[in-house]
Order: C-alpha cells, then sequence, then structure tokens
C-alpha cells in the first residue's frame, strides 16, 4: 500500500505536466478548454496533498527560505533571461512590445497583455505557500467550518481584486494567487482524511464515479471555457472552475492509481520524468515558440483540412517533451550554474528540508515525503 500510495502520486503529476505540455502546444480552442478545465487545479490540489504541513510547521522559516530559492529565483532569472533573449531578437522578432516594456511588466509583477509568461506558475505557487502556511498555522488545529468558508470565498476575493481595481491584470497576479490557495487548502483537507492514500473504493465503484465525473466535467469545461488564471481568465465563472478542477483532478487520480497497479515500468518512467519536471515545465514553452517561429508558416503544416495545424501540435508536443527531457537531464542537470537558474539550486545534494531532524524510525517514509515535495512539479 505504501508503495502504491507514493505510485498514483509519481503519474498524477507525470501526466499533468504532459497534458500542460499538450495545452501549450495547441491554440487556445475546444480542446484546450477542456484541459485547462484541470490541470493547473491539479497541481495545487496535488501539492496540498503531499504537503506535511505537521513537519514544516515547526521551521516554517526555513520552509518558506527553500520554497522562495526553488521558485523565486528561477523566476527571476530565466524572466531576465528571456527578457535578454527578446532584446537580441528584436525586431526580427516582435511581439508587439519593445523589450523596455518587458521591464516594465517584470517589475509590475505581470504581463505583458496576451504574451504572460508561463513562469507566472512559479510566482504563484511561492505566494500561495506562504498564505498557506500562515492560514495553517492559525486554523489548523481549528474546525472545519472555518476553513471551508475560506476555501470557497478565496476565489471570489480573486475574482473581485480584478473587478474593484478596474485592471485587466492584477499586479503580482494576486488574483490567481488566492485561486491557487483553494485548491492547495483542497488538497490539504482531503491529506487530513486520506494522508496520502489513493482516492479508490474497488474497480467498479471507481469505474462508475470516474465514468460520471467525467460527463460532469466535460459538460462543465465546455461551458466554462477557456481558463488561465495567470491571465486573469476565470472563464463564466469562477466556481465552475472550482468544480472542474476537483473533478478533473479526481479522475486524474483514480485513473494514476490503476496505472501504477498494472505497470511497475509506467510508474519508474513517471518518476524518471518528474525528476526534471520542474526543468521541463521552465524549459518547454522555449521549444514551442521556436517550432512557431520557424515552422509555423509551412502549408505542409496545415495539408489536414479537417483539422488544420495537427502536424505543427504534434510536433510541438513530441518536440517539447523529448528535447527539454534530454536537456534537462543530459545538460541543466550536470552545469551549477544552470542548476541554479532552472532550479533554485547550484548543488545536487541539497534536499529542501533537514534531515537530521526527521526521527531514526520515520526517516524512511519521511525522505520520501520529501521527495514527493521536493520540485513543485516532481
Amino acid at each position: 500500500m505504501a508503495q502504491n500510495r507514493v505510485s498514483w502520486v509519481d503519474i498524477a503529476k507525470a501526466l499533468a505536466l504532459i497534458l500542460v505540455i499538450a495545452v501549450h502546444s495547441i491554440p487556445r480552442n475546444f480542446y484546450s478548454s477542456i484541459l485547462t478545465g484541470f490541470v493547473m487545479p491539479a497541481f495545487f490540489i496535488l501539492y496540498g496533498v503531499t504537503h506535511n504541513a505537521d513537519k514544516h510547521r515547526e521551521n516554517l522559516t526555513g520552509y518558506i527560505y527553500n520554497r522562495f530559492r526553488s521558485l523565486m529565483i528561477p523566476y527571476v532569472i530565466l524572466s531576465f533571461v528571456m527578457i535578454l533573449m527578446y532584446t537580441l531578437l528584436y525586431p526580427q522578432i516582435d511581439f508587439g512590445f519593445t523589450p523596455l516594456d518587458t521591464l516594465f511588466w517584470f517589475f509590475y509583477g505581470n504581463g505583458p497583455m496576451g504574451r504572460i509568461s508561463h513562469l507566472w506558475f512559479l510566482r504563484t505557487m511561492f505566494f500561495a505557500i506562504i498564505l498557506f502556511s500562515l492560514v495553517d498555522k492559525y486554523l489548523n488545529n481549528k474546525p472545519e467550518i472555518l476553513r471551508f468558508p475560506l476555501i470557497l470565498g478565496l476565489p471570489a476575493i480573486g475574482v473581485f481584486l480584478k473587478t474593484a481595481t478596474g485592471v485587466e491584470l492584477v499586479p503580482w497576479g494576486l488574483d490567481a494567487v488566492l485561486i491557487s490557495l483553494s485548491f492547495i487548502m483542497i488538497g490539504n483537507e482531503i491529506r487530513k482524511f486520506a494522508h496520502t492514500s489513493p482516492w479508490t473504493v474497488d474497480p467498479i465503484f471507481d469505474g462508475i464515479t470516474v465514468f460520471l465525473s467525467l460527463i460532469f466535467f466535460l459538460l462543465l469545461s465546455i461551458s466554462n471555457g477557456f481558463v488561465n488564471i495567470g491571465e486573469s481568465l476565470y472563464g463564466l465563472s469562477i466556481y465552475t472552475y472550482l468544480l472542474t478542477g476537483l473533478l478533473g483532478t479526481y479522475c486524474l487520480g483514480i485513473i494514476s492509481y490503476h496505472l501504477s497497479n498494472r505497470s511497475s515500468l509506467l510508474t519508474k518512467v513517471a518518476q524518471r520524468w518528474n525528476r526534471f519536471g520542474q526543468e521541463i515545465y521552465e524549459l518547454h514553452p522555449l521549444i514551442i515558440e521556436a517550432n512557431y517561429q520557424f515552422l509555423g508558416g509551412l502549408v505542409v503544416l496545415n495539408v489536414i483540412t479537417y483539422y488544420p495545424g495537427i502536424l505543427l501540435f504534434l510536433v510541438n508536443f513530441f518536440a517539447a517533451m523529448v528535447v527539454t527531457y534530454f536537456a534537462s537531464s543530459r545538460i541543466i542537470s550536470k552545469s551549477s550554474i544552470l542548476r541554479l537558474a532552472f532550479l533554485g539550486w547550484s548543488s545536487t545534494k541539497h534536499v529542501p528540508t533537514k534531515i537530521e531532524e526527521i526521527p531514526t524510525q520515520s526517516i524512511l517514509e519521511e525522505r520520501q515525503e520529501i521527495l514527493e515535495e521536493n520540485a513543485i512539479l516532481e
């Protein structure tokens, strides 16, 4: 059971990252609207599920410091690298704003309009973790009735920030932070109830609930439309997004558990993939953007009239996965400078927690929890 408990999380995170790459590989359409209904909430919920609040509560300052290094150092370094690349390529490549504009948007903490970097996730996760740590510190031992209104109210407050300020993009994406915090708290409530045990009952029951959940998920996602909280796009209703995030993550968790039961090889592949998950996430849009710039105008990539662009999607999708995996495992992992840029730590031996503080009798279980939480996408 312990191995299955770990394996289903491994596979769920690996599948979620693959689906993120798929979303970034296609234009905004019917299919991306479905995928965006749950793929980012899955990361926040799974983070809440794997987060050992009891342990980190004892050393909150150290935990936040580790997360700052793991998230904000890559966010800052990679943001400036992207600004530098755009400066060197401008005006041959022109996204409708100058390199100086990108510097303004960096200090604004959001934007530019229509070209928001995927790095918003790192920034949003860090601030959501800080708020979650504070909420957990003061409400952990309080009745659930005090936490549930907060879970339900946070998304509305996030949307209100955009409405009240009258801006298209809230500074530092605080709306996305509050929405993400709601998902993290949901995941941690699940942990309080079931720890990291699989969400299964038996194969027949699982099959029925997944089938019904998928139907409701599809209906709600299609009606809600494309969602990207990093761009302050909430769909028709933020609460519909809350439901699709829950339903989609539930289905992902159940499917992942049964896949882990049927294939130990698949689990090993997922674990290997997740080992470089953060680097893959940070790097894959560069590959996709390069494909669009150099291959997007080729007529041969639109010869299939039933779904124009399918060939470019396949090129984007598989190139992004293969190139970023090998770049992460063979290049980034071997360079202390690149590890600092992509992971916030130059040492390969770093684990962001104090192993020596862990009780001897539970060290193996705690090491596994560390590995589950270590990288955001790992």
